[in-house]
């Protein structure tokens, strides 16, 4: 990043100065101070040992930048050059840009990356804006953004590729910032946008700004109430709209200041043609053409098929007697307990995450706590746990946040599976014999988790929300779904011939012959991508500039091997070894696990085989190992810290994985929740220790750590040069990063793996790694959506690890990446 100094010669005016400055990058920009003089008397003066020493405390390959007072700041400044390294001196740049206002303009470029050469573009014309509004003439060069500011309406972008599609996308926003696009919301947006391989322009009107440029968005003027579009043309334009959709939603980092006005007035769209720009503005509510529903498209595709009707009711509570306090919380204990063991099982699939969820909500102790006050009013165990758990919904039903609305469906999942075990009334299962299109009011996650997805070919709900676990479920098992499609059950009979276009969020039953043929045809082609996705799915995934980057599976366990295998894995980039401890009250013996790393390897081949070390701990306890409860578990022991603090338990499995090398050489093995370099020296002394006992020289195996915690982001450089490889954990990151527990709805808006500092986070992490010249890889959920391919990609990671369902997709994106 380009680092910026700030002289002159009061140091209350720098400090003021460095204040604003700060304020409108959210403190990302690197500034240092040299001003006034150490002299209590007469503190007004500069020092050139000062400017020498801000200059490289600031300084890094990207340069600095100096702004200055006349008179001694300048020539302390030019005498500050001649003390430094001549190397150094390369590196930087005086300019004489306001003070200021320069400043402003500098910190938001160079807190966005940006280059030293836009930097002194941006703080040379940061008066224009002021000029332009008092009636000045502004005769300034043309910037190196290519605005030419002697004519704003004629932009030229920057050059970029154009879009992989070749369409133009744009995306409108009425802007209902109180004060409107004023500097901070344009810093913002400059920040956020800047990271982004693509043309953006920002339009008000027929005038046009860089959208990369805090001062030519300052130029706009955009007023509260007035609609802004961004312009977006390249090789990451769809990341670009998606960001910017989200910081607009976000009002720029205003949605306090815009308090009760209407969140997402604006409205959205991108169509494009080959040469000419078409914008489709589409309103924020989906409104249905004649002959159709609307609801919220929760996955993509279209399905015809006919309509079947899904009905589970909550069992029954039994009508008996109450056998005492003690008999009926040891049979609800004994349920629940039941219903964990269940879920930890689930929890090692392709979506277990979820039921890792529901594992967590399930074992929330006020739970127990209300079960207890209930029970001991001499209520029956199934009465007590109904009773309990609608409380729990209503309280979720009830909720502010959508998010956690929509996480009422959970507890009532968790609710149905408790009572089903208490009642053994499992109810009547749905037969199906043909596809069917499923109709409901809402699904349980284990619902969908347990379809038949060669019968139910779409989903259709007339509740659930668009962030629901059953949305997500849909989404992975690649079934077209909608949620929140009014009137749907009303109008429906079992056996009708329904259309459910999943793109545009239309149910339709009896559309006109051509809209009919048109989505017959639209079928048609997304059924070809996906089965030309699948054929190719063993090719290699190589990008259209030549790079060959490998695309592995993450795996829970022996069962997930087939599959990986079928969808196109190139190796195993995430082995879950927590199956092997979590299924059974015992611990796993050596012999046992070094049997399971060994099979699953051989699967392989020679393709590789990488073995994440326990990651269990805080809050994912072991039943064969009960530890402490801890009050903030996901800062407690987890991974790496549990496995070096109970050596006994860790030397077990390093052993099995040493073992399993040395017959199967493909395999390497990865250390979860690394903060700092001593811990990754542990290990390897330990690992040194275990070639010792079992008699082995020095095996070679490959030792790599999780890139999670953001401690081993800023030691990634030290890292690097004691480990093989790099594996990026989004899930964790983004909740460290950001600072937001993933587990809790209440934030979730914050658990984005799209954050401008989890990409930064990414960005550093890819450099270093490939700057130290090992392998970088990410294992995390955002390895597998391909809204990221391309980010990714540009980032440098070399190595993608995903559910095997989503390999087929992601080696297609990657080729026309």
């Amino acid at each position: 990043m380009v680092g910026i100094v700030v002289v002159s010669h009061s140091t209350l005016l720098a400090q003021g100065v460095v204040e604003l400055a700060t304020q409108m990058t959210q403190g990302k920009a690197n500034i240092a101070i040299a001003a006034g003089v150490d002299d209590p008397e007469n503190p007004i003066g500069t020092d050139a040992i000062a400017v020498m020493a801000a200059i490289e405390q600031v300084c890094d390959d990207d340069g600095v930048v100096v702004l200055m007072d006349l008179g001694s700041a300048l020539l302390s400044t030019e005498m500050a050059l001649e003390l430094l390294d001549p190397e150094l001196v390369e590196k930087v740049s005086l300019i004489a840009a306001p003070i200021v206002e320069g400043t402003m303009a500098a910190s938001v470029a160079a807190a966005a990356g940006l280059t030293r050469e836009v930097v002194i573009a941006e703080a040379s014309s940061a008066l224009d804006v002021k000029k332009a509004h008092l009636g000045e003439t502004v005769d300034g060069p043309q910037d190196l953004l290519g605005r030419d500011d002697k004519d704003n309406s004629n932009l030229t972008l920057l050059t970029s590729p154009q879009n992989s599609d070749g369409l133009t996308l744009s995306v409108e926003w009425q802007v209902q910032n109180p004060h409107g696009l004023h500097a901070r919301p344009a810093a913002t947006i400059v920040g956020t946008l800047a990271i982004f391989d693509a043309d953006l322009a920002l339009f008000k009107g027929d005038q046009q700004a860089n959208a990369k440029s805090l001062n030519s968005i300052a130029k706009l003027g955009v007023r509260c109430g007035e609609v802004i579009r961004l312009q977006a043309n390249g090789a990451m334009a769809q990341q670009a709209v998606d960001a910017f959709t989200q910081l607009a939603n976000d009002h720029f980092g205003e949605a306090a200041q815009v308090g009760s006005m209407l969140v997402g007035e604006g409205t959205f769209g991108k169509q494009g043609g080959d040469s000419q720009e078409e914008t489709l503005v589409l309103s924020p509510v989906n409104v249905a053409p004649e002959g159709a529903l609307a609801g919220i498209s929760v996955s993509d595709g279209v399905a015809i098929a006919p309509a079947a009707i899904f009905s589970v009711a909550m069992p029954a509570v039994p009508m008996r007697e109450f056998v005492g306090a003690s008999a009926e919380m040891l049979t609800l204990k004994n349920a629940i307990a039941q219903v964990q063991q269940d879920l930890t099982s689930e929890a090692v699939g392709p979506h277990g995450a979820i039921f890792e969820a529901h594992g967590l909500m399930l074992a929330d102790p006020e739970i127990i706590s209300a079960l207890e006050q209930i029970v001991a009013k001499n209520v029956t165990s199934e009465r007590a746990w109904l009773t309990v758990m609608e409380a729990l919904a209503a309280q979720y039903a009830a909720a502010e946040s959508q998010y956690m609305r929509e996480r009422e469906a959970d507890i009532w999942d968790i609710t149905r599976r408790v009572m089903i075990v208490l009642t053994g009334d499992k109810g009547s299962a749905l037969t199906l014999t043909d596809p069917v299109v499923l109709f409901a009011r809402d699904l349980m996650p284990s619902d969908v988790a347990s379809l038949d997805k060669s019968k139910v070919v779409a989903i259709c709900l007339s509740e659930g929300g668009k962030t629901s676990h059953s949305a997500i479920l849909a989404r992975a098992m690649g079934i077209p779904a909608l949620v929140k499609t009014k009137g749907c059950l009303e109008q429906v009979h079992a056996g009708d011939t329904v259309i459910l276009d999943g793109f545009a969020g239309h149910l339709w039953f009896a559309p006109p012959t051509d809209i009919e043929q048109a989505l017959e045809l639209k079928r048609q082609q997304w059924r070809d991508d996906i089965e030309n996705s699948a054929a190719n799915a063993q090719a290699p995934a190589i990008t259209k500039a030549g790079s060959a980057i490998s695309v592995l599976a993450n795996i829970g366990g022996p069962n997930d091997v087939e599959q990986a295998l079928a969808c196109g894995a190139e190796g195993v980039g995430l082995f879950r070894t927590e199956f092997l401890f979590q299924q059974s009250d015992v611990l796993p013996s050596e012999e046992e696990q070094y049997q399971v790393y060994r099979d699953i390897a051989a699967a392989f081949g020679d393709k590789p085989v990488t073995i994440r070390s326990l990651d269990v701990g805080g809050d994912k306890p072991l039943t064969a190992y009960p530890m402490p409860a801890e009050d903030n578990p996901f800062l407690g022991q987890r991974g790496v810290r549990l496995c070096l603090a109970h050596p006994e338990l860790f030397a077990t499995q390093l052993r099995a994985i040493l073992r399993a090398h040395a017959e199967q050489p493909n395999i390497q093995l990865m250390i979860p929740m690394i903060a700092t370099v001593d811990e990754v020296q542990q290990v390897k002394a330990l690992l040194v220790q275990q070639c010792a006992q079992l008699g082995l020289n020095d095996t070679g195996l490959a030792v790599g750590i999780m890139i999670e915690v953001p401690a081993a982001v800023f030691n990634a450089e030290a890292l690097a040069k004691e480990v093989d490889f790099f594996s990026i954990g989004t899930n964790d990151l983004t909740q460290y990063v950001m600072a937001a527990d993933r587990g809790n709805s209440a934030i979730a808006e914050l658990v984005d793996y799209f954050q401008p500092a989890v990409i930064s986070a990414i960005a550093h992490t890819c450099d270093v790694a490939n700057k130290a010249g090992i392998s970088v890889s990410m294992c995390g959920e955002m390895a597998g959506d391909t809204k990221a391919t391309e980010t990714l990609l540009s980032l440098g990671l070399s190595k993608f690890s995903a559910s095997a369902a989503l390999l087929p997709e992601l080696k297609a994106m990657i080729r026309r990446s």
